[in-house]
């Protein structure tokens, strides 16, 4: 949870860690990131956690994919596999080309990287995914970016019996499990302690999943299939 003194508390995914720094990717999308992009080196920031569950590294033979700003929860998770020795495939799941990012940074760490502007027959990301886990025999696949992209991840990660955990992002107010704002149907409970990263089996349980998330109103948000 990133703090920004006199504007509020948001929270991120470490994208990638030294034994003295860590970096957070965040993208400009409202009010409190707009006022984060204007920090300066020096001025204060805070920051607590972390919170919620995350990645559990299994298999030798890894499928990441990262999407929007849910790229940064998988960038830190191929670090950390690659210094564990563990082969990982990387799709950056971009619309526009221009929004590759960690390409080169991940190649460094040894990862081979994918995106659906190296190939012309791919339109869509969804594409890539499916013929490389055909062509694979991944352990396991780890996700986070769209959430009708997760869904279709968690169906074939299912169908093809590999272990799958993905990243769900809904509105996070607390962190903690106080306010509410992140809990999910029809179970009742916040996906900030729950969760943020779950198993195929329980994103499965999860009847909003893929279908709406909630606005800071509690409102419903539908996604658009």
């Amino acid at each position: 949870m990133l703090w920004l003194p006199g504007v509020d508390l948001k929270p991120f995914s470490v994208a990638w860690q030294s034994k003295k720094q860590f970096g957070l990717a965040v993208i400009k999308v409202g009010p409190y990131t707009t006022e984060l992009f204007k920090i300066k080196t020096g001025e204060r920031l805070g920051f607590n956690g972390p919170y919620g569950n995350g990645y559990n590294l299994q298999g030798k033979k890894l499928l990441l994919i990262g999407g929007g700003s849910g790229l940064a929860s998988v960038t830190f998770l191929a670090q950390a596999a690659r210094e564990q020795g563990l082969a990982v495939d990387f799709v950056l799941a971009a619309k526009t080309a221009d929004k590759i990012i960690y390409q080169s940074w991940l190649e460094k760490l040894g990862v081979k990287v994918y995106h659906r502007f190296q190939n012309q027959k791919y339109e869509r990301a969804w594409q890539l995914i499916e013929d490389l886990a055909e062509q694979n025999n991944y352990d396991a696949i780890y996700a986070c970016g769209p959430e009708l992209l997760l869904e279709k991840i968690v169906d074939l990660a299912l169908l093809k019996k590999i272990f799958c955990e993905i990243s769900i992002e809904r509105y996070m107010k607390c962190g903690i499990g106080i306010c509410g704002s992140c809990a999910i149907d029809p179970l009742g409970i916040c996906l900030c302690q729950a969760g943020p990263v779950v198993s195929a089996e329980f994103a499965k349980k999860i009847t909003e999943f893929g279908k709406f998330e909630r606005l800071a109103s509690g409102e419903k948000h539908y996604f658009k299939k």
